[in-house]
């Protein structure tokens, strides 16, 4: 669609040219020229738009009273200002009249929007509530329109990569295909790839091991086949089987997730001449059925009024006051199961911050950290970040339990905690927590897992309107 926009200089106009045959209705004039009074694209073509409208409308009327036989076409210019209805230019002052007023709104917004601005650099003392409310609406915006395009650059690397991946799919599917016959030699899935892959990425041992166990069941069913020679049919041979056993779609999709993984590797190391698992994958209708969810108000009474919270219970396999603190912790912080399980005393410190006034403060923090010489580990970079202490864990005396417990030179808060075979501490405790919350708590939809806490703590930072830049950040999130 044609705006009829221009700009010259800063400022955009609006520009139409009048039919030939119409410019002697319109006293010979040529074209209808305006500025719009902005600077901004997108209101110059809202404003464009509008006034062509208005501008259909005059050679509409124009060729309708032609047509009508209510005036002529006029040989002259100046017989033209004379058939020029006096409606028509009624009409045309009164756009122009608009124009104006529209012209002096936009001058008077700005002074109001120039003077805002200066009244949001303000201290948080000196701004009113209302103030207040816009400051955090615009940072908030600020967020969304960061993240907006951090998403925007990720979607289109991932388009490219998967159109790169299409195109050399489309290559090897319209080869001829020639039957490659299994041989003994060349690298193998389960030794050599694993080893290279496990070494480069430096996965946990229990990611190792669910990647080999994964090697297996592709030998078990396909043949073991060098990775050179590893191909598509092979792949979906493996999918076929693994369907015809009955495997759930989630475990068929997690598969060949690190199938592909692994052949990716081989892959950029030039052990194979393609990744063959590439693009292939299976739909998981029931996804979103099973997709993990908060705790809704009646789960976390029957959480926080069982026996342990209500009573002082402590069961053996529980681990103390690991019990206690660890759900308490992951309600009120967001943070992962791991994460808490392996705090030391020290991770829990009283820090001094500025507020928006500048005035210097206190506050306690957790501070989640990866330490491999000590065995502390994150899920990533972005999940390193300090965690301020909820009011409401310091009213139950968690500050006094972690002052306890360096008092009495306790490595970790939650002593009492054993790693498994994989160096996970918390790993038998939540297969505790897990039985407890079915069969003491009668939580048993499902969805809800320890997981839910971190879910729940989302949930409710949206129902406070917390700034979602902030609520990430607590969470660990990029």
């Amino acid at each position: 669609m044609c705006t009829h926009l221009q700009k010259r200089g800063s400022v955009y106009y609006f520009r139409r040219v009048i039919p030939v045959e119409l410019q002697p209705l319109f006293d010979g004039k040529k074209q209808w020229m305006h500025s719009l009074g902005t600077k901004e694209l997108a209101e110059g073509k809202r404003l464009a738009r509008l006034a062509g409208t208005d501008t259909d409308g005059l050679i509409a009327l124009a060729q309708q009273r032609i047509a009508a036989g209510e005036v002529s076409r006029p040989p002259t210019r100046h017989a033209a200002s004379r058939a020029l209805t006096e409606d028509l230019i009624a009409h045309m002052e009164a756009q122009s009249r608009i124009d104006e007023a529209h012209e002096e709104g936009q001058h008077r917004r700005k002074r109001h929007r120039q003077s805002l601005e200066e009244r949001l650099k303000l201290s948080t003392a000196e701004l009113s509530e209302d103030d207040l409310v816009v400051r955090d609406m615009v940072r908030d915006a600020e967020f969304r329109v960061t993240l907006a395009n951090d998403q925007a650059l990720a979607a289109k690397a991932a388009l490219a990569e998967t159109r790169a991946a299409k195109a050399e799919l489309s290559a090897v599917e319209a080869a001829p295909l020639t039957p490659v016959s299994p041989v003994s030699g060349g690298m193998m899935l389960d030794e050599g790839v694993i080893a290279g892959w496990a070494k480069e990425r430096n996965p946990r041992a229990k990611g190792v091991d669910t990647y080999r166990s994964t090697a297996r069941w592709f030998y078990d069913r396909a043949g073991r086949i060098p990775v050179a020679n590893i191909t598509r049919a092979n792949v979906q041979a493996f999918k076929a089987a693994l369907l015809d056993e009955g495997t759930s779609a989630a475990n068929i999709q997690m598969k060949l997730r690190r199938l592909r993984t692994l052949l990716q590797w081989a892959f950029e190391n030039d052990h194979a001449t393609s990744n063959a698992a590439a693009g292939i994958t299976i739909r998981d209708n029931a996804a979103a059925s099973n997709r993990r969810k908060e705790f809704d108000l009646v789960s976390l009474r029957s959480i926080f009024g069982s026996a342990v919270y209500s009573e002082g219970q402590r069961p053996r396999a529980s681990r103390g006051e690991a019990a206690y603190w660890l759900p308490l912790l992951a309600l009120f912080t967001g943070a992962r199961l791991e994460e808490i399980g392996q705090l030391r005393p020290a991770d829990v410190q009283l820090l001094g911050y500025p507020d928006a006034d500048g005035i210097e403060r206190s506050a306690w923090f957790i501070q989640i950290t990866s330490d491999i010489a000590a065995g502390l580990k994150v899920k990533n970079a972005a999940s390193e970040r300090l965690v301020p202490v909820h009011p409401e864990l310091q009213s139950l005396g968690f500050v006094q339990f972690v002052t306890d417990a360096a008092e009495r030179g306790a490595v970790r808060l939650f002593d009492e905690l054993r790693p498994n075979s994989y160096g996970r501490l918390t790993a038998k405790w939540g297969q505790w927590f897990s039985r407890y919350l079915r069969l003491t708590c009668k939580v048993t939809d499902k969805r809800m897992v320890f997981h839910s806490f971190r879910h729940t703590f989302k949930h409710y930072a949206r129902h406070v309107e917390m700034i979602e830049g902030i609520s990430r950040q607590i969470m660990g999130h990029s």
